[in-house]
Order: structure tokens, then sequence, then C-alpha cells
């Protein structure tokens, strides 16, 4: 925090010049015995104890106060008042102070420059009695409710604030003006499973976005999003090893109502997937199954002062047990205990009288043991066939083709990739008509699509796979469920050691220095810029090329991908520039476009044009076509340039020969 003293003439000036409005004024009594309370502000205000002992804690800095001290909080402080002595009673009165937009350029300055709102200090008025009595007088024209009351509480805040002024520069009370990044940290630490956006922080502590971002960034080293991921993966791994949570409920607690997206980021940030963690034998397990640890953010004592605010409002939704039995799973264990409970209890006697119905049994028993399966799966426990035959999916033709299955039957837009033209022979193509799946037959279906989830279940053992994992993620899911761990890691081994090959052969030509912009849409479309997913995946993640700084800083990874006007492509352009078109139709001359014109890209004929539908799939077969047609491509265009050189280089040769003949 930083410490100033008050000038008291410019904050005079300041305030009188400023717009008021008084939000609520409230009188308090906490008992000794009571809880500690806690509220995070929604506007600056004052606090004024008029009897009892108290600690106050404003945003990590203890006070001790009594009667006849005032605090000021600013807007987005943790207010948290423990350890008091018998009771204590004080009133706090909320406010907001704004200087007009109309105001004098030196003024809106000074405002910046003083922030009289944004200082905190607590101190012992000298003019106690009269104080109370404005303080109180406000209390009583507050509750009548009427415009003549409030203009009356109005006038007494002025004169509250003279006084306060006067004291603060006679006493010289060091005042502080919290650091914002402290503020946001404490913030996120303590409500990290509430929906948190730049924006929603930015209202909160009265700050713009950017000053906020910048700040952070300068301070941390990272981004305020990057932060909350971090405290929400750390809440995450607690609650995976102490407690016997769901996966849902687990990603619920920390701020994700999205099961498969919390999958994604977890292995981002953790190397492992949650189960995958959760199971790792070298965790610090509670030694008691069944103990269930109290979640870091549900304080039993928190009371957000506005009820109604929508920052503190939390939507929660359905939980999805992981360890749910299915119905045929269950029926089918009970029939197999009650064949073994019979078979135990017949003695020896079944040995002799009934041998050949024994054998049959035992032998019926383990075909059902030897046939069906039970996975886990997002949607709890599933019973599936082993060796499933007539295999249906919706999204993920390519992930099954990858593991050298075929499916019976897809949707036809996931196999228009170009990288599966060679597999589409006796696929059947069923759209969203749930009754050509049911004439497919299927023992099994694979779906990607939640709210299919219900409908496919009723037609065969279905197993959900969320659609936003990463592409080892789902593959991993798939090796589990039809026992090909062999399979994958055969296949991911290639798939590296091509990518690897063809990651050295790109970053031979675009070194680690030079950057790299992925658009869509062309020179006379809308353009699309693309972080680190969708058609940028396979450049960033897939060859490990490097994005402009201003990508990297303006990208939420939540959501990679910004629309962009022509004039601003200058600040996103990278050294080399691919765009994705429809290349069946589409093709630019940049060279001639009044913006594209000025990049070092065009002019150095570093950009390229890519089919945007190829780009489109994510399955492992089309991500490894993309990957190695991209470092083709690359490898083409260093060609084609080389050739040009070597063809001017011998003209002009040819051309000191002649003049040399001449001589």
């Amino acid at each position: 925090m930083c410490i100033q003293t008050v000038n008291i003439d410019d904050h005079i000036l300041l305030w009188k010049s400023a717009t008021i409005q008084v939000f609520d004024i409230r009188y308090i009594k906490i008992h000794g015995d009571e809880q500690p309370s806690s509220y995070r502000l929604p506007a600056s205000g004052f606090l004024y104890a008029i009897k009892g002992k108290a600690n106050v804690i404003l945003d990590n800095k203890s006070y001790k106060i009594e009667s006849f001290n005032i605090a000021h909080a600013v807007k987005g402080s943790c207010l948290h008042i423990s350890a008091v002595e018998n009771s204590l009673e004080y009133y706090l009165i909320l406010y907001k102070a704004t200087l007009p937009i109309t105001s004098r350029k030196d003024m809106l300055v000074l405002w910046e420059r003083e922030k009289p709102v944004q200082l905190q200090y607590v101190f012992q008025v000298t003019n106690a009695l009269t104080l109370q009595e404005k303080i109180e007088t406000m209390h009583r024209e507050w509750l009548k409710q009427n415009n003549l009351g409030h203009f009356h509480v109005k006038a007494l805040f002025y004169q509250i604030i003279y006084e306060l002024l006067q004291q603060l520069h006679q006493q010289h009370v060091n005042v502080q003006q919290p650091d914002p990044v402290e503020q946001i940290q404490n913030y996120i630490d303590e409500y990290y499973s509430l929906p948190i956006t730049r924006e929603s922080l930015a209202q909160i502590l009265n700050y713009s976005v950017p000053y906020i971002a910048k700040q952070f960034k300068q301070k941390t080293g990272r981004s305020i999003i990057d932060y909350l991921i971090q405290i929400r993966i750390q809440k995450a791994r607690q609650l995976l090893i102490h407690t016997t949570l769901s996966l849902q409920e687990v990603a619920s607690s920390v701020g994700y109502e999205d099961v498969s997206y919390f999958i994604r980021i977890f292995k981002k940030h953790s190397g492992l997937t949650p189960m995958k963690f959760k199971q790792q034998p070298n965790q610090h397990k509670s030694y008691r199954p069944m103990y269930r640890l109290s979640l870091s953010n549900d304080k039993k004592w928190i009371q957000h002062y506005i009820g109604n605010d929508n920052y503190y409002q939390y939507k929660q939704k359905g939980d999805l047990l992981m360890n749910k039995k299915t119905k045929s799973s269950m029926m089918t264990t009970l029939l197999l205990c009650f064949t073994l409970l019979l078979s135990a209890c017949s003695g020896s006697a079944m040995n002799t009288t009934n041998n050949g119905e024994t054998k049959a049994a035992t032998n019926q028993a383990a075909e059902v043991q030897s046939t069906t399966k039970i996975v886990s799966t997002v949607k709890g426990d599933v019973e599936i066939p082993v060796d499933p035959k007539r295999v249906v999916t919706d999204t993920y033709p390519g992930f099954l083709l990858t593991l050298g299955i075929k499916p019976v039957g897809t949707q036809e837009l996931y196999m228009k990739s170009p990288y599966l033209k060679d597999y589409n022979e006796g696929i059947t193509y069923f759209e969203d008509s749930l009754e050509a799946v049911v004439d497919l037959k299927p023992d099994l279906i694979i779906t990607g699509d939640e709210k299919k989830y219900e409908a496919f279940s009723k037609i065969a053992p279905t197993v959900l796979i969320p659609f936003t994992l990463e592409m080892d993620e789902t593959l991993e899911e798939f090796s589990r469920i039809f026992d090909k761990e062999e399979d994958v890691k055969a296949w991911l081994d290639d798939y590296h050691q091509r990518v690897a090959k063809a990651k050295q052969t790109v970053q031979n030509i675009i070194s680690k220095d030079q950057t790299v912009t992925i658009l869509a849409g062309g020179a006379k479309n809308d353009i699309t810029l693309y972080g680190n997913g969708y058609t940028g995946r396979s450049f960033y993640d897939g060859l490990g090329l490097t994005p402009p700084p201003k990508v990297i800083n303006d990208m939420d990874p939540e959501k990679p991908w910004l629309q962009l006007s022509p004039e601003l492509l200058t600040e996103y352009a990278g050294d080399y520039i691919f765009v994705a078109v429809d290349k069946a139709t589409e093709t630019y001359d940049y060279k001639s476009e009044p913006v594209w014109k000025t990049l070092d890209a065009v002019q150095n004929d570093q950009i390229f044009e890519i089919d945007g539908w190829s780009f489109w799939f994510s399955d492992p077969i089309s991500i490894l076509g993309q990957i190695e047609e991209v470092t083709e491509m690359i490898v083409l265009q260093v060609k084609k340039i080389k050739d040009k050189f070597k063809i001017t280089l011998a003209l002009y040769s040819q051309s000191d020969f002649l003049l040399i003949s001449i001589y």
C-alpha cells in the first residue's frame, strides 16, 4: 500500500466538485460471542464506532478500533471484524463519489492523482459528540425513506467530510492507498468459485480494466486470468486428494460448471487428468475414506452486504456422480451374487446330483463377466460390451479410426475432413435422426454432445466424452473404453516423432524470435484472429510457433479468438501470417489491398493461404495432416524464394558479362 498525507486544500476542492450518492446507512451491533463478520464492500464507506472494542481487518491490514474511532474503506475492500470485547456498536455509511465528465481537465487530473475515495485510514476523532450527533441524525433521516430526508443526509454528509478532512490534516494522519493488485489477489483467493472476469473485478474495485490488467501483469508477471486458474487448480487438487467429491462436484466447487473444460484446464496445468491425479499412489490422501474436506470458500460467517449484487451470486447446476452405477450394471451384479449364493448353500449335493446344471450356471456367469465391463465416465459408471462390433458415434469418427475401429455410423460433417477421405467406405451417415441410429443396431454409442446423451442411452450403452478435451486426453478416454492402451501409445509415439520432425524443419526456417499470426476471412471479409485453439492449434501447440506479444496479452485463453477490423491488423501482424480461406473459391492479392500491403509479412512474401475447412477438424489424423501440410507449405515457399533468388542472381551475372564484353 502507498502511504501518503492529505493535501487538505486539494481534497476540499475535489469533494466540493464531486457528485455524491449515499447508498446506505446502517446501525450495527455485534456481541462478543457472535461469529466474526466479514463484508465485501460494494462501495466506499465510513465505519464509525460509538461503543466497544474490536479488531478490524481491511484488505489484510489490521487495526484496533474502539469508541469514537472512524475508519474509511474503499470499494471492493474486505472488511473483517473479529475479537470483539463484550460488544461493538457502529454506524456504516456507504457512498459513491465521482467527478462529472464535464469537469475541467486539470480537475480530472487532480482527481486521478489524489484519488480521495480510494484512501484507507483509521483514526480517533476529537469532536466525537458533534460528529456522532450528525451521523445519528443522518441515520434517522435515512430511515424516513423520503426525498427531503435523503437531501438532509446529503447535506450532513458534506459536513462530516469537511470535519474529517480538517482532523486528518491537524493530526497528520497517514492515509493509505490500497494496492489494486493485492486487492485482486485477496478477492480471488476468497471468491475463486464465483464467476470472475477482469470486467467484474474492475467494477468491484472501481478501476478501469486496462489499469488493473497492466498493474497486475507488472507486479506479478502473469495475467489476472492465469492467477485465477492457478488458485482454482490448487483448490481442485486439495479436493481431489482429501475428499470423495465427484468430478462434477469438484469442478463446480472451484468455479467450473463445464466439467469437460475443467478436465482440459486441469490437465494443461497439472500434466494429468483429474482422475489420474487422484489415482496417483504418491498423493497425500486422507486416512479416513469418508472424510469430506470443508471447502475453503464455504465460509458461513461471510455476509455479502448487498444480497442482490450480481457479482456475489453463484449459479449451481445438478451434480453428476462419478460413482453412480447404471441400473443394468446393478442388476447383473445382483444376479451373479444370487447365483453364487445358491451354489454355496447347495454344498456337495449340487456337485453330485446337479453337476451339469452347476457347470451351466457357472459358465453362464463367466460369459456375462467376459462379454461386458464397467467403465467410469462423467455420467457415472456405464456397462458396455468388452468387444463392441457395431460402434456408432456422432462427433468422434476420426478418433475411432485412429484406433483402427471403423464406426458403422456417424455424422457426415465429421467425415468431411480431407485427411479422412480414404476411410469413408462402409460408414452410414445418420445426421440428427434417432431412427437412423436405431436402424444401425449399435451395441455401443460414443457421443460428445451432452444434450443427446439421454436419447442415445435409450438406444444402446452410451459413453459421453466431453468434446472440449484436448486430443491426447480424448485418446486416453478411448484407449480406456476399448482397452487399447498399447495401440494408443504406439500411435502417439509415432505422432510425436513425426511432429518433432516437422517442428524442427519449420523452426530451422522460422526462428524462435520470429512471430506467427493466424487469421481467417481473407482480405475482403471480416477478420478473425486465432490464439492457441481452433485453427491456431496446429501452429502454436503443434509446431511450437510464437504468436506476437499482443496476441498473447489480448487473447482470452477460454475463448482463443478475436474479431478484428482491418485497421487493427498492423497491431497483431507477425513476421509470418497464415490466412484461412475457402481455397476452392477464394484467393487474394494481398499486395494490392490498402492495409495488407503495409504488413512486413506481405512485403516479404511470408504470407500463406490455408484451407479454412481443412483446419476446422480436430481429430488426431486431421491434426497430424494439418501440421505436416503446413510444414510442406513453408518448405515449398522457401524453395520458391530461393529459386527466384537464383534466377535473379543469374540475370545479374549475365548483365555483368555483357557489360564487360562491350567495354
